[in-house]
């Protein structure tokens, strides 16, 4: 019969699964398409030939002859099989038979490609119950070349029997070789992982190797475990040549409120370190949510010793802040109760004299604009710290800020804007040098202010480009006075001018310190933006006081009446190339006393990232340590293709010419099946038990088997 046929069948009832071959058993009609179409009533039988089609629901096979044995309930395909399943997966063979109820079935030369595009091969298959085992396979994430299929592919995984089970959905390996570009490298006697249809089982994930000179070469071997569907875990036995072996835990939960993860390391440490012989780490995260608006959390990191963090390749921070804390934020109203607690890790901390901060709450309320008094903006700011020691100063303050402002627009285009504001701070301190003398008990001031902000901003429109130019005047009057020996500065150490506070009332980060006495900052903003997004923009500016204040350090750009110029420029000419340059010069020499320079750039393959840096000592320091920081970092990275990158970077010291840190490393994803990521890294940095060394990770991943990239 040279014309085409189609045959529609009644059946009974079954169900397939991912590796089985199709059962024509279902309340569904079979749908036969073909050249031919013979059916015998006697004998009950259906044959097909020629561009054979069979569907039932989703699934098809496809075969040159197709034989449907009504009678007995089988099935045979015979000739370019090929069934197609429903989650994708396809299944080759040049012989197949299976019976209705999928409990027992048989195929030749079975190749399937399984729905995330890895093959599996074997010589033969059989089907009993829910198990289809595969004699003589090979399963591989990798695509074989389409000129030369029969090469072996860039790694396969080989195995006397392969076995699979559909209801613990796991794909198991007896006798198995791990083979490189057909090159045998690992033999196991068993080996086992998820199929396709699983999203997250337990199992071996890929090892990372690394070395340095603390540790010696250093393997880690992460195992993942799904303890349920919101929880899971990671072990990682680690292995060292020099320091022996630890151990690192990480688990992590999600819940309906929110989510949380605690992690740390134990393990071997040398006589060096401690005397106990064990050094780690514990750290947690999480937070959760109360009601609407309330929430809360915590955030913290414990070592064991000062450098556990940096040799293990955990953290670089000097300082380790843990936090337990609830939070509120409703509208524009904001408030937090908190404790701090801090680690340090410099060899020059001691940790007795570090404070414990119980409680750190604050509440900030802010008015909708124009509905304060004479159609201004309130604002109500209260805090509490109480911050204690072992050894040293206890203090517990607390303030309560108040404020109004209102903006306007005069008729010259200017824009105007008033402030008040009145703070009263209350301390109750222990163990405050005083002058000569330690004071214990209260002290605490009241400060005023009046400011005014007046700003022009002009825009001139060429075409589709526009320039701008805003002169800027910002005056405030406060009383002098507001830092009496009595308070302690806890939280105003790390201050900085520069033009992110050029045009702030009060520029200091934290309470404790206060700036007073009449002063007036001016500057100029400058900006000039194209029409396809590309912009240049500026900003210099200075401060002028009525008189010197020692509240700011000398050295620090604001001790004089005078301040230092400071500035930015930023040029984006378009969203690939960011160039920025931050400056402080000396408002009698000109002389750099800050220079911040970089620069990011992508351009096709390749990507680059640059920065310079100048800080010139605060005079307030000890001689020793009033040295100069001059520093440049330099990193880039080149795709050479899709699939093979190389990176690299670079900090050196300028201001005592040697480098901190320089590295190579070079990424490389061959087919999307094989992934190798390598680094060597140069360390010049000296503390304690962390010396000059020169680190190597090497981390491989074969696609599906233990590892994600």
């Amino acid at each position: 019969m040279a014309a085409a046929a189609l045959f529609v069948i009644g059946a009974a009832p079954g169900q397939l699964h991912a590796q089985a071959l199709p059962s024509l058993s279902s309340d569904e009609p079979v749908l036969i398409q073909a050249d031919e179409v013979e059916y015998s009533d006697q004998l009950d039988i259906v044959i097909a030939r020629g561009n054979v089609e069979v569907a039932q629901g989703p699934r098809i096979v496809r075969a040159d002859t197709l034989t449907y044995n009504r009678r007995d309930g089988i099935v045979t395909a015979q000739g370019n099989v090929a069934i197609v399943e429903p989650d994708g997966s396809v299944l080759f063979a040049s012989y197949a038979q299976l019976d209705e109820e999928l409990a027992k079935g048989v195929a030749r030369d079975l190749r399937a490609r399984l729905a995330d595009q890895t093959l599996l091969a074997a010589a033969g298959s059989t089907r009993e119950g829910r198990f289809t085992r595969m004699d003589k396979a090979a399963y591989t994430a990798c695509e074989l070349c389409e000129e030369t299929p029969d090469r072996p592919p860039l790694w396969q995984l080989k195995a006397d029997t392969v076995t699979h089970d559909e209801q613990t959905r796991d794909i198991v390996y007896r006798d198995a070789t791990l083979e490189l570009l057909g090159v045998p490298v690992i033999y196991t006697p068993y080996f086992s992982h998820p199929d396709p249809t699983v999203d997250r089982r337990s199992g071996v994930l890929a090892p990372t190797y690394r070395s340095n000179s603390t540790l010696g070469s250093r393997i880690d071997v992460p195992y993942h475990i799904v303890i349920d569907p919101s929880s899971d875990a990671t072990v990682t036995p680690i292995w060292t040549t020099d320091q022996g072996a630890g151990l690192g835990l990480e688990y992590r939960r999600v819940l309906d409120e929110g989510a949380f993860s605690l992690e740390g390391l134990i393990a071997d440490a040398s006589d060096e370190v401690d005397r106990d012989n064990t050094r780690g780490y514990i750290a947690g995260r999480g937070r959760f949510d109360i009601n609407r608006t309330w929430r809360w959390g915590f955030d913290g990191m414990w070592a064991g010793d000062d450098t556990v963090l940096r040799v293990y390749d955990i953290s670089n921070r000097e300082t380790l802040t843990s936090t337990l804390y609830a939070e509120q934020l409703n509208g524009r109203d904001y408030a937090l109760i908190a404790g701090y607690w801090f680690q340090g890790l410099r060899s020059d901390q001691v940790q007795s004299r570090l404070p414990i901060a119980v409680p750190m709450a604050q509440w900030n309320q802010l008015g909708a604009p124009g509905a304060g008094p004479m159609g201004g903006q309130w604002r109500l700011d209260s805090s509490f710290a109480g911050l204690t020691r072992r050894e040293g100063t206890d203090s517990y303050r607390m303030t309560v800020d108040g404020g109004w402002n209102r903006s306007f627009i005069g008729a010259e285009g200017g824009v105007y804007t008033v402030a008040t504001g009145l703070r009263g701070d209350g301390y109750m301190v222990d163990d405050v040098q005083d002058g000569t003398r330690t004071f214990d008990g209260t002290t605490g001031r009241v400060v005023p202010e009046v400011s005014l902000d007046w700003r022009l901003p002009m825009v001139r429109s060429d075409g589709a480009a526009r320039q701008v130019i805003e002169p800027i005047v910002h005056a405030v009057l406060s009383p002098y006075g507001g830092n009496p020996t009595k308070i302690p500065n806890e939280d105003s150490r790390d201050f900085e001018f520069d033009e992110t506070n050029l045009f702030e009332n009060q520029r200091f980060a934290g309470y404790d310190r206060v700036e007073g006495g009449p002063r007036v900052s001016y500057g100029m903003r400058l900006g000039h933006y194209t029409g396809d997004g590309g912009q240049i923009t500026g900003l210099v500016g200075q401060s002028l006081r009525a008189r010197a204040d020692d509240t700011f350090s000398p050295g620090s750009g604001l001790d004089d009446k005078v301040s230092d110029y400071v500035g930015r420029v930023v040029v984006t000419p378009d969203p690939n190339l960011n160039l920025y340059y931050r400056f402080r010069f000396d408002k009698d020499t000109l002389e750099p006393r800050r220079t911040d320079l970089g620069a990011s750039w992508i351009v096709r393959q390749a990507s680059f990232d640059l920065s310079y840096i100048l800080l010139q000592a605060d005079e307030e320091l000890s001689p020793e340590d009033a040295d100069d920081r001059e520093e440049i970092y330099f990193s880039a990275g080149y795709d050479i293709s899709d699939d093979f990158k190389v990176f690299g970077s670079l900090r050196r010291d300028l201001e005592n010419e040697r480098s901190i840190d320089h590295g190579v490393g070079v990424a490389v994803d061959f087919d999307n099946c094989l992934y190798i990521v390598s680094e060597v890294r140069r360390s010049f940095s000296r503390d304690r038990d962390v010396q000059p060394s020169t680190d190597v990770l090497v981390r491989v991943v074969l696609r599906t088997l233990g590892g994600t990239y």
